[in-house]
């Protein structure tokens, strides 16, 4: 199958390219910026890269066009694909019909933190000798690549209340079907396409709407939007987890220690704060949906090493870390 992705550096749309090199496909794609790391990442991958949107550029023997959400009406090459006819989606549309449709999918939405918690996830059923696929919106530093195809049947997605593309403004997450969903936390953010907070709990609640019976929802007990999308209705299996209410089905207490019932297990990270023990709790009861033991993934997480640009140290000067932080 040959393949042209328009808007393909941005970190999703490039793991899509990754996932349908590794599936075989002949990949090429536009953006506006070529320039590395990304068209490094990309081109060592034998993806071909055009700068700008020209739509001379555009193969005549493609099967399908893929259309980031960057795009836009006026965009030269969406308006020739547009009058000749040919065929388009979406790269959450095309991700679920030809990889997420017959996996166990892992996916952690929410407001804050779904690099890091996806990055864990896919670490610690990496390291239990799962081989999940994945594709995560960063660089997890214990991976070489943001996107992998990985093997039947466990693929973990960060996924992201962004619509999908300029014809389908449904979140890029309802595509996505989950068997385990993280909520994280739920807060107002892109401004640019929600009125209100109201509309991004109504995109929430449409997610837990697809899912099955059998599905897991883990969920932060702490997060009071989130608590609210549940309250529209849930008809899954639910698991929560909290640093305030010991009542939690997981209690996480101030000293990084996570309470299940009478058990209790020290959570050691090499990540500061709060905030990172609880995507890695998060992540931990995810992978214990998919069979993996609490014992494991806290074993898994103390050699978890981070993501780039996420409270990444890059030097230590005369005792004064240095630290790079994207979000």
């Amino acid at each position: 199958m040959k393949i042209y992705i328009l808007g393909i550096c941005g970190t999703f749309m490039a793991g899509i390219a990754q996932l349908a090199r590794e599936l075989g496909c002949e990949v090429a794609g536009s953006d506006a910026n070529v320039y590395p790391p990304m068209s490094t990442q990309l081109e060592q991958a034998g993806i071909e890269l055009d700068q700008g949107y020209d739509a001379v550029a555009l193969p005549d023997d493609c099967d399908v066009f893929i259309i980031g959400n960057a795009i836009t009406r006026g965009n030269p090459q969406f308006e020739a694909i547009l009058e000749r006819g040919l065929r388009y989606t979406s790269g959450p549309q095309w991700l679920y019909e030809t990889v997420l449709q017959k996996r166990w999918v892992l996916a952690v939405a929410g407001t804050h933190g779904k690099t890091t918690a996806s990055s864990m996830l896919a670490w610690i059923l990496d390291d239990a000798g799962l081989d999940p696929g994945y594709l995560i919106g960063g660089i997890c530093q214990n991976f070489s690549q943001s996107a992998k195809l990985g093997s039947d049947p466990f693929f973990v997605i960060e996924a992201d209340e962004y619509d999908s593309a300029l014809f389908d403004k449904r979140s890029k997450f309802i595509h996505y079907h989950p068997r385990t969903l993280i909520l994280n936390n739920l807060e107002f953010d892109h401004a640019d396409i929600f009125e209100d907070l109201a509309a991004i709990k109504r995109q929430f609640h449409h997610l837990v709407r697809t899912l099955p019976a059998s599905a897991l929802v883990i969920v932060n007990h702490d997060d009071e939007a989130l608590r609210d999308v549940l309250a529209m209705g849930c008809w899954s299996q639910q698991s929560s987890f909290s640093s305030i209410d010991p009542n939690a089905d997981f209690f996480l207490d101030e000293q990084n220690t996570l309470h299940q019932g009478p058990d209790s297990h020290a959570l050691e990270l090499s990540q500061q704060g709060q905030f990172n023990a609880l995507n890695a709790s998060a992540a931990i009861i995810a992978a214990r949906h998919a069979g993996v033991s609490i014992e494991r993934s806290l074993d898994t997480m103390r050699r978890f090493t981070g993501v780039k640009r996420r409270q990444e140290v890059i030097a230590e000067i005369n005792g004064v870390k240095i630290v790079d932080d994207f979000a």
